[in-house]
């Protein structure tokens, strides 16, 4: 029965795959046409851009109300996760179908009502030796008042729950890490003040995120929705300036009160100071840089931590729009020879920014999708080699800034001596079936290094198919 099951969410993902797999192979033909199949291309293209058209039109239903949907199909495979071939349940395969479906409504000028309500239906075909395990999570994960030019000033109100994504998300994305990327909303009040001629703006924010998802608004299913380990309240200060051309300037001042419930839960109150910059440099590079310092009290200890994330890219410009870039992250680690503190805090940016295996592997030290103590360097590159296909490739050496996993309940899993996390290979292949329906695979492989033992020194792998529509 087991293996039945098993066999029945492999073939969904080589179902899925396929699938990709023919528009992959369709884009490439479709590089180097013959005559004779011009045409027939060409009236497919045009009947694909007549739905287009259609589904567009729908999503405006008046000139006060208007709506969309969207409908994410993943399958996702895993291997050796917690980096040990032999242990029990070192493989998982699920599935997840999500759907959104969210609408606008605007009384007045300049008073926006959104609501959005997520549903998402997780079934796990393994690891072998579970039973079959199906979860529906349904709830509300948008609900809030945009005022716009508030009182004839320069001033947005967002109020109530609310995607949130400051710079590229490095702390600010995720405001429920244990959810995943199902949501990622924040129960906040956020104020924007629009300085045109200053080319500036001011975020003000305030958080007030439950670790429990029923605090505010009750779930449509599961009340027992858990966001995160510790109820969480913040305030964040980001200001943006586009004075100079092409180029992007940031700095930002968050606070974050952490109260414990689930286990592992943190305790305390994080300052964080930090600064971004994202530009141009002529017409073939292209940078961003951001670094920040952080000071507080995080599970009764001193917190002093640094962290900094930048990438440099090189446009080659040719017929394959390639791009070249290098990345660099260092998120201080926890020094085990003083009182203090000092591995970096990710705030709330807890979520799958560069690996997926990595947010889980990293659990054996941390939390779940709580990434410090690092080093992370390498080369990445991304082309369009046909219409509507990407492809891309990222190579990344991975080191520990600290040996903080010294004590004994660590050491069969952790070595004194090395610092050489191991190194990560991920590739992508994005396929743009029509303006409304992506689809993309995603693989990892991590090779460990001598910071981990002999006991967890196996190859981990993961696999994700994925399709994508929205209305």
């Amino acid at each position: 029965m087991q293996a039945a099951m098993a066999n029945r969410g492999g073939a969904r993902g080589a179902c899925l795959a396929a699938l990709l797999a023919l528009g992959v192979i369709r884009a490439a033909a479709g590089a180097q046409p013959d005559g004779a199949s011009v045409p027939a291309e060409e009236k497919e293209a045009a009947a694909l851009d007549r739905i287009d058209k259609w589904l567009d039109k729908t999503k405006v239903l008046a000139p006060w109300l208007s709506w969309g949907a969207d409908l994410r199909f993943r399958n996702d495979y895993t291997s050796n996760a917690n980096l040990n071939r032999h242990l029990v349940g070192r493989e998982s395969n699920w599935q997840r179908v999500r759907t959104r479906w969210w609408t606008t409504l605007t009384p007045v000028k300049d008073v926006d009502l959104n609501v959005r309500i997520t549903y998402e239906g997780r079934h796990f075909s393994q690891p072998h030796g579970t039973p079959d395990f199906e979860q529906i999570d349904a709830l509300i994960d948008t609900l809030n008042v945009r005022l716009t030019n508030f009182l004839g000033s320069p001033l947005t109100l967002t109020l109530g729950r609310q995607d949130i994504l400051l710079g590229d998300g490095w702390l600010v994305y995720a405001g429920g890490p244990l959810d995943g990327t199902r949501t990622v909303f924040f129960d906040a009040a956020r104020v924007t003040l629009d300085l045109k001629p200053a080319q500036t703006t001011a975020d003000f924010i305030y958080i007030d995120q439950d670790y429990n998802a029923n605090r505010w608004i009750e779930p449509l299913h599961n009340e027992n929705l858990s966001l995160s380990e510790q109820d969480e309240r913040g305030f964040i200060l980001w200001l943006t300036n586009r004075t100079l051309k092409n180029t992007e300037i940031n700095g930002y001042y968050m606070y974050q009160n952490m109260e414990p419930v689930l286990r592992r839960a943190d305790n305390g109150f994080i300052h964080t100071f930090g600064a971004r910059v994202a530009g141009d440099l002529g017409d073939r590079w292209r940078y961003r840089a951001e670094g920040a310092h952080q000071f507080g009290d995080r599970n009764d200890r001193s917190l002093r931590a640094f962290g900094f994330n930048g990438a440099l890219t090189f446009l080659v410009k040719d017929a394959h729009d390639t791009q070249v870039r290098c990345s660099y992250e260092y998120l201080s680690g926890d020094d085990p020879g003083t009182r203090a503190t000092e591995a970096f805090a990710p705030l709330w940016g807890r979520w799958d920014r560069w690996s997926q295996i990595l947010i889980t592997t990293w659990a054996l030290e941390t939390r779940a999708r709580e990434i410090t103590n690092l080093h992370r360097v390498g080369p990445g590159l991304v082309c369009t080699p046909a219409p509507r296909l990407e492809l891309s490739a990222d190579y990344y050496l991975l080191f520990a800034d600290e040996n903080s996993m010294t004590g004994a309940a660590n050491r069969a899993n952790f070595s004194a001596a090395g610092r050489f996390r191991g190194q990560l290979l991920q590739n992508q292949v994005r396929y743009q079936f029509t303006r409304h329906l992506k689809g993309r695979i995603l693989t990892e492989f991590f090779f460990p290094g001598n910071y981990y033992t002999d006991f967890r020194n196996d190859v981990a792998a993961f696999l994700r198919g994925e399709l994508y529509f929205t209305w």
